[in-house]
């Protein structure tokens, strides 16, 4: 039986649609991640763990610590009262528990608890996902809408990064649960074309035929902009975890999921149309 936390987030929705095709038992916790009573509960007769909650989309460093490191802590403690022989955790690539970056460093912290937890795990960094409810095409255009004429180029585009399809990952997942052979292992997943933002937010303009003019924006300015325009949201757009993005590249081996589970992973241009669903362009703008 495999326990999932996080279920119901963007990534466990597409993990549990995986799980059920592949018609691999699961349950959903759905309690607080530091609340060691239902946990102790949740976990009795458990094999194991795909652990996928996160406050990243919150937008707020406190949490960060609160959800993401305590709770892991909390999680970690009571898997191993409950025997658990295996525990999937999705991290992000360039995590690194001494990064001057508050997610980055926050998931080096998770990575090494989990490490050294003594329950067998498999540690997947991930590359930025994109997919439909996604907190990065979804913000991207919902961001050109809101500054119409214009579309921001942080640094003029220039980072490049290797999206990767949140489906792609959530088969990824699935089968690291019966994969003996990724045990003890931190492995790095990406998609294999690797494109400057710019070529991204192009391509996103041309899906959903909306046109802007590029304006360079200096990384100096980033930061402080993030701050004062969205700060003060209780769910903010746009985060300084986003801003971060653009300081540290994310890339890795183009052929990491053909390497690892047998599969080539879809292309960026060809799973973007979920942009021109039915209301979303206005639900982006209001929002």
């Amino acid at each position: 039986m495999i326990l999932i936390t996080g279920a119901t987030g963007f990534i466990g929705h597409s993990v549990t649609q995986r799980l059920r095709q592949t018609q691999q038992e699961w349950l959903a916790y759905d309690g607080r991640i530091n609340n060691p009573q239902h946990l102790r509960k949740a976990l009795e007769g458990i094999h194991t763990v795909i652990h996928l909650v996160g406050s990243e989309a919150r937008g707020r460093t406190r949490l960060l610590q609160h959800v993401d490191v305590e709770g892991t802590e909390r999680l970690i403690e009571e898997s191993r009262r409950a025997q658990v022989q295996r525990l999937i955790i999705v991290s992000r690539i360039g995590a690194d528990p001494n990064s001057l970056h508050p997610l980055l460093r926050t998931k080096g912290e998770v990575e090494r608890a989990v490490r050294q937890s003594g329950i067998p795990y498999t540690i997947i960094r991930a590359a930025t996902l994109f997919g439909r409810g996604d907190r990065f095409t979804e913000l991207i255009f919902g961001l050109a809408l809101w500054s119409w004429p214009l579309v921001w180029l942080p640094d003029g585009g220039q980072l490049a990064m290797q999206p990767l399809w949140i489906e792609d990952l959530a088969r990824c997942i699935a089968a690291a649960v019966t994969r003996d052979d990724l045990l003890d292992k931190t492995i790095t997943l990406a998609g294999e074309e690797r494109l400057h933002y710019r070529d991204i937010v192009q391509i996103l303009l041309q899906t959903t035929g909306v046109r802007r003019f590029p304006l360079k924006m200096p990384l100096v300015l980033l930061r402080p902009l993030t701050a004062l325009i969205f700060s003060w949201w209780y769910w903010p757009a746009v985060s300084s975890f986003f801003a971060d993005r653009f300081f540290v590249p994310e890339v890795a081996e183009l052929d990491s999921i053909l390497h690892y589970f047998g599969f080539r992973p879809a292309r960026f241009v060809d799973n973007v149309a979920y942009l021109n669903r039915p209301g979303l362009r206005w639900r982006l703008f209001r929002h």
